[in-house]
């Protein structure tokens, strides 16, 4: 407890000491730049050390400090930081990165010790010069000096004093110094920068990198004597020269890549590589027992001696120390690795076999370690060599026969099959030899040759003939199938077949071209036994013509001779036809019969599916009709007229060229007869039938074509009164007024009065009687005049006037105004009576009939 006492009392002490005017000073401050190997291209580090006494009497707590740096000249603060140290009884030491070189401009630094209670006064300023104080010459900073990819640097330029950077140096922190903004550099190159000033301009280079990024170190032994330390370089740091990467391992300064140790013990080792460069150090490891890293180096001086299937190949070491080292080694032929290994100790020699007689081969050699394999070795030079001859592999034969003619075929042996070069073939028929050259086929045709039955076939070369190769004459016709139609696949053929029971040894597809018939055109293919009752084993496409037909046909081999099991014809793929031949037509009337030669067979391509008829008028391309038959022939109805006729046939390959052939159309003398006779009889038929239709419809016509002309009537209750005139023999005309009734008044006869018209000349006329009605009236009687005279009827509240009129006389409710009171008859009948309605209505003359 009193201890406790004791460090309050002696602390408030120092307190009362420190505001009574006695602090405890802050001592030993020193401001000093880190000092690097371009240090003088750009310091950017700013060290500051202090020692504190107060803070050495106080052991149990920490201490803090507020650390403030300005620049100089201008006295303004660029960095303020609160720190907190444990107490130390030598000195304190902090560190700050300036954002610009601190040659730029001068920097000072104070201090000041603070706590929970108190903040102690500022030191004095401490100053690192800057070189704008001294400067001869415009200077750039940094120049020469190494950055990272994505820094952001901050130039400076010192100028004379009074004058001003031209562009960049915008910001000005002193009097003679000006600094750009921060510029960022995203890529590795190394950039200029220039400051120009009139009279002295200054510029300066940097470079931009990454720091190493080595990695995968691996360390063997090639020669078990020596240590080869092998690593990858990683990211490139686009730095070069003085500021590429350097490199030790152990201790050992190494070149890139690869770094020697003399000494190998033969225990578990450590290795360490150091990478380093102006931005960085990479550190790497690696741990091994290095008899256990053994990569062996190439045998050299290879020699060999090749035989027909096999060779011996020799090597020695150049390495002292491999004589006694257990190895594994491989070889590698033409480029592929040998199925096989060999091991031994100091191994330098291995045994190929299996190999292709008459073949040229390459090969190589690479040995590992044996007991702890690390990896193989590096591949010896490349050696040549070609084995030799061996007699040739056993011929592929067989049978063809067609039309009459029996011929043995056998297929030319490959280079693999032949062992060497071919000096010629000897076929063997019963007890008959034939040395053949070049020739892949032989014709049997003496009765002899074919009745032996069995023929064998070999090969020769210089190391011998091969084995015979024996097959048995059929007898012809051996057995006939139906041949059908075979479609194409994929551009070539497919067959199946039933399994046939008493098959030995497989079965043979053969195919040929069926009309391109020349000798050794026969191609066939081996099939072995079928595991089931179908067999669907034969697949052949991309050997055949287009446009060419083909015979495929299936036998069993049995130990007789083979058996035809099915014959099929088909196109691999089928093209367009040829041209139809023989093109002629014959005009039957309107039919047209068009017949053609169907497209030779050679020339067909494929399967005809038909033919298109194309039907047009002559000089034009406009067709009119089109028709497709299968048949070479087709009727076409068609009008009189020309006409050009064009046929082609068709496959699934397209359409070949046509044919034409032109014709015109004409009708018969019979046709014309017919034509005349059908048209007579129509005309007559048709002329009875209206006559007849007329005549029962006579009156129907007369009445639609000449109807009777109506007679004006009066309509309603109305009493018409009329006039009836007699001419008398004495010259004088005597006229009477009549009433006329409608159906609803009967007519009234009735004495009326009279008036007597006399001529002028007093001439005797025959007495006629005119009479015209001007309404409907129920007797619908009318008088016809023979002279011509008018009656005029009207209703009695009409007037009627006579022209020039001498006088007036009454009838009844008419009156009549009469130029003379006697008026020749022809005057009279040349002056009319005119009769006005109310309405305008001038009556029609009624038909003349006798009084």
């Amino acid at each position: 407890m009193s201890v406790w006492l004791l460090c309050a009392l002696l602390f408030s002490l120092i307190g009362q000491t420190e505001q009574d005017g006695h602090p405890v000073p802050i001592e030993e401050v020193k401001v000093y730049s880190e000092e690097t190997a371009s240090s003088d291209c750009g310091a950017w580090v700013l060290n500051v050390t202090w020692r504190d006494k107060f803070a050495e009497n106080n052991e149990s707590e920490k201490v803090s400090y507020d650390i403030e740096v300005l620049r100089t000249e201008q006295m303004r603060t660029v960095h303020f930081e609160t720190i907190h140290v444990m107490p130390d009884k030598t000195s304190y030491h902090w560190k700050w990165t300036s954002p610009i070189p601190l040659q730029c401009t001068s920097h000072s630094v104070r201090l000041r010790r603070h706590n929970e209670h108190h903040i102690g006064e500022w030191t004095p300023l401490y100053t690192h010069k800057g070189r704008d104080l001294n400067a001869a010459t415009t200077t750039v900073y940094p120049h020469d000096q190494v950055f990272v990819v994505g820094s952001n640097i901050t130039f400076c330029c010192i100028v004379e004093t009074d004058k001003v950077p031209l562009s960049g140096f915008l910001i000005r922190i002193s009097n003679r110094t000006y600094i750009t903004k921060p510029v960022p550099f995203e890529r590795p190159y190394g950039p200029n920068i220039h400051c120009d000033v009139e009279g002295d301009p200054s510029g300066s280079t940097i470079f931009i990198g990454y720091p190493p990024d080595d990695q995968n170190l691996t360390c063997i032994t090639r020669n078990l004597s020596s240590l080869e330390c092998h690593w990858e370089t990683g990211r490139n740091t686009h730095l070069t020269g003085i500021r590429k990467t350097k490199y030790t391992l152990n201790g050992r300064v190494c070149e890139f890549g690869k770094c020697v140790i003399h000494a190998v013990k033969k225990q578990v080792t450590n290795w360490t590589l150091i990478a380093k460069n102006p931005l960085g150090v990479k550190t790497l490891t690696d741990t091994a027992d290095p008899t256990q890293r053994v990569w062996l180096r190439a045998p050299s001086k290879i020699a060999h001696v090749a035989y027909a299937r096999k060779v011996t190949f020799r090597w020695s070491w150049n390495e002292e120390n491999y004589a006694l080292f257990p190895m594994i080694c491989q070889a590698k032929l033409n480029g592929i690795i040998y199925n096989k290994t060999f091991n031994g100790v100091g191994l330098s020699s291995v045994v190929l076999i299996n190999l292709q007689p008459f073949a040229k081969y390459t090969a190589q050699v690479q040995c590992g370690s044996y007991e702890h394999f690390y990896k193989w070795g590096d591949w010896s030079e490349i050696t040549k060599f070609s084995t030799k001859e061996d007699i040739p592999e056993a011929v592929d034969v067989w049978i063809h026969y067609s039309e009459q003619t029996t011929s043995v075929l056998w297929k030319p042996l490959t280079e693999q099959q032949s062992h060497g070069i071919i000096t010629g073939y000897e076929i063997t028929i019963g007890k008959t030899n034939k040395e053949l050259k070049t020739q892949l086929c032989y014709n049997i045709t003496s009765g002899n040759e074919k009745s032996d039955g069995i023929i064998t076939v070999s090969a020769k070369n210089s190391a011998g003939r091969s084995p015979p190769s024996t097959i048995i004459v059929p007898t012809y016709p051996d057995n006939e199938v139906d041949i059908s139609h075979i479609s194409s696949s994929n551009g070539g053929f497919k067959m199946s077949w039933e399994e046939y029971p008493y098959s030995t040894c497989g079965y043979v597809v053969e195919w040929f071209p069926t009309y391109k018939k020349t000798q050794c055109a026969v191609a066939w293919e081996k099939i072995p036994k079928c595991d089931s009752g179908a067999c669907e084993t034969w697949n052949q496409s991309g050997i055949f013509e287009a446009g060419v037909r083909y015979t495929v046909s299936v036998y069993a081999c049995t130990d007789d001779s083979p058996k035809l099991l099915k014959r099929s014809e088909g196109y691999a793929i089928e093209k367009q036809p040829g041209k139809v031949e023989k093109l002629e037509g014959e005009n039957k009337g309107r039919n047209v019969e068009l017949s053609w030669a169907e497209v030779h067979l050679e020339q067909q391509n494929g399967f005809i599916r038909g033919y298109k008829v194309i039907t047009l008028l002559s000089g034009s391309e406009t067709s009119i009709n089109m028709a497709v038959t299968k048949e070479p022939k087709v009727n076409l109805k068609l009008d009189p007229g020309s006409y050009t006729f064009r046929v082609s046939a068709f496959t699934s390959g397209g359409e070949g060229d046509y044919a034409t052939f032109k014709m015109n159309v004409e009708k018969s003398i019979d046709q014309m007869i017919a034509a005349t006779i059908v048209g007579c009889s129509a005309a007559t038929l048709v002329f009875i039938i209206i006559t007849v239709l007329c005549y029962r419809k006579r009156k129907w016509l007369k009445k639609l074509l000449y109807p009777d002309i109506p007679k004006p009537k009066l309509a309603g209750k109305w009493i018409t009164k009329g006039i009836y005139c007699t001419q008398m023999t004495e010259g004088y005309m005597k006229c009477e007024i009549q009433e006329v009734h409608s159906l609803e008044h009967p007519a009234i006869s009735e004495s009326l009065h009279g008036l007597d018209l006399i001529s002028s000349n007093s001439k005797v006329v025959p007495a006629q009687h005119f009479y015209q009605n001007i309404s409907e009236s129920p007797a619908d009687v009318s008088y016809c005049p023979v002279e011509k005279l008018t009656s005029i009827i009207e209703n009695p509240s009409y007037n009627m006037t006579i022209p020039e009129p001498v006088g007036v006389a009454q009838i009844s409710d008419l009156t009549v105004e009469m130029q003379d009171a006697y008026l020749p008859a022809p005057n009279f009948v040349q002056n009319n009576f005119v009769v006005k309605d109310s309405d305008g209505y001038k009556p029609q003359s009624a038909s003349p009939t006798n009084a």
